[in-house]
């Protein structure tokens, strides 16, 4: 499973890195161009802050926080916090989507973001945004299921050492 795990974050973040240099090298800032016409385009902006530009006049807090979140998250995937698959694989997807945008800010001060939703008002987001928002709650999700299946099972245990 280590392995896999290793190949997801290399795939998530090399993916994340490819289109953001794709970015980078074909549009000036503020660009525009379709990807799925009337759904989804491309529109090259840079982001300080986080999600809807939240804390954008603080980039300095997410050098701080985002180094530590990794830290934290890797020292309980490593001391086995999280036991089932699905729990690995969601924090192995938040923590490459992580790694990737703070390696935006360490090299340009500014996190490249690029899809953009035509037909609603969002945030413009990138490769490690979609990863980080679909990890997190998936991650979330399948802990709490898990500690309800512990409990049941605790449950049984001891209802059978009573029942003896």
């Amino acid at each position: 499973m280590r392995t896999k795990l290793i190949l997801i974050a290399l795939g998530v973040f090399a993916l994340d890195r490819v289109v953001k240099l794709w970015i980078l090298a074909s549009f000036i800032l503020g660009e525009v161009r379709p990807l799925i016409p009337g759904v989804i385009q491309l529109r090259y902006v840079r982001n300080t802050g986080m999600a809807f530009s939240f804390l954008a006049d603080y980039p300095w807090v997410f050098m701080i926080i985002v180094p530590l979140m990794l830290i934290g998250l890797g020292i309980a995937l490593a001391k086995g916090v999280f036991s089932c698959p699905v729990q690995k694989i969601a924090l192995v997807a938040v923590m490459a989507g992580g790694f990737g945008n703070l390696l935006d800010r360490i090299l340009y001060g500014h996190v490249v973001d690029m899809f953009e939703f035509v037909f609603m008002n969002f945030a413009v987001f990138n490769v490690a945004d979609i990863f980080i928002t679909v990890g997190a709650p998936v991650l979330f999700i399948a802990y709490l299921l898990d500690e309800r299946r512990k409990e049941k099972a605790k449950a049984s245990t001891e209802e059978e050492a009573h029942d003896e």
